[in-house]
């Protein structure tokens, strides 16, 4: 079978069409990169939060840092360098996609003598189109995180967070 949604065989000895120029991994790794920044940040700004801000416990005083607002800025600046490589690894991949000419889907048919009639639209193969989304898809995911990100560290770096949790 072909790799695209066809329910057409290709004939034994024609060349597949030709794969998109971004590797699967670079598309995945836009998409999921930055939902997994804003993950890391919140949770680990909640256990940061409870831990340092227990009575009677040292929590993060022992590890050398009095604020907890100073440890959670700190990580949601990191956190926010994350999405923005998976917004940038995002946006140059959709670039590079919309740079380079899909073959259609008439012309792959054509060229393995499969039937099919002239005056049938050219679609563009559907794992060029697959890409194109999923880079598109990961340029609006690590946007939308990384501003979730950015505003979930204004109010520890404004307010106290120990007073928050009392």
């Amino acid at each position: 079978m072909s790799p695209r949604a066809s329910t057409e065989a290709v004939p034994p000895g024609t060349a597949n069409p030709p794969a998109p120029p971004v590797a699967k991994g670079r598309l995945w790794l836009g998409i999921v990169a930055a939902p997994l920044a804003w993950a890391v940040t919140g949770l680990a700004g909640y256990v940061i939060v409870a831990r340092s801000c227990e009575h009677g416990r040292d929590g993060l005083h022992s590890m050398a840092a009095v604020r907890p607002g100073v440890v959670l800025t700190t990580l949601a600046i990191v956190m926010a360098l994350v999405s923005l490589g998976a917004l940038l690894l995002s946006l140059a991949s959709w670039r590079t996609l919309d740079r380079s000419r899909a073959p259609d889907d008439h012309s792959t048919r054509i060229a393995s003598s499969a039937e099919t009639p002239e005056d049938a639209p050219a679609a563009p193969l559907s794992e060029w189109t697959r890409a194109r989304f999923m880079a598109f898809a990961g340029v609006m995911v690590s946007a939308l995180c990384g501003l979730g990100i950015l505003f979930w560290s204004v109010p520890p770096f404004l307010l106290d967070a120990c007073n928050q949790v009392r």
